[in-house]
């Protein structure tokens, strides 16, 4: 599996696509940053990771105002999809349970707007940015820092 890879969709539906096939390569407990400025796709591709992990994409909407949506997908484990838009730092993270979520090992964390908690964030996060390119023409860059853990 590449480390860095870079492609342009030319379509939600394709975002979507991409984000299914990305979702088969995700572990229990990885972090997913979803980097791109409003309008950009982000939703998009949780509700394309939430598809490929066996969930209900149609659930999947932003939490701005909830901050945090849990989605149910195979195997036991759980997506969850946050939202840090609204955060005024990493300390407003304990209302919903931050350490607990990144500890449990049966959670997979998509973050929307993660440059607003940086400080909380772990090292083996995987970045996936999102560029607007036309209306509906997106760049996306999917970074996999090493993680620790070996895919053996």
């Amino acid at each position: 599996m590449a480390a860095h890879m870079n492609t342009v969709t030319n379509s939600e539906q394709e975002t979507i696509d991409l984000a299914i096939e990305f979702a088969s390569t995700l572990l229990a407990n990885d972090v997913i940053l979803l980097d791109g400025e409003l309008g950009a796709g982000k939703t998009c591709f949780v509700r394309g990771l939430c598809e490929g992990l066996g969930g209900d994409p149609t659930q999947v909407n932003s939490p701005t105002f909830v901050i945090m949506q849990e989605y149910e997908v195979d195997g036991g484990i759980r997506l969850v999809h946050i939202d840090a838009y609204r955060l005024s730092g990493t300390e407003e993270l304990d209302t919903i349970g931050w350490d607990e979520l990144l500890s449990d090992p049966l959670t997979i964390i998509a973050i929307e707007w993660p440059s607003k908690i940086t400080d909380a964030l772990p090292e083996h996060a995987i970045t996936v940015s999102i560029e607007h390119l036309k209306e509906h023409e997106r760049s996306l860059t999917i970074d996999q820092s090493s993680s620790s853990g070996d895919n053996a």
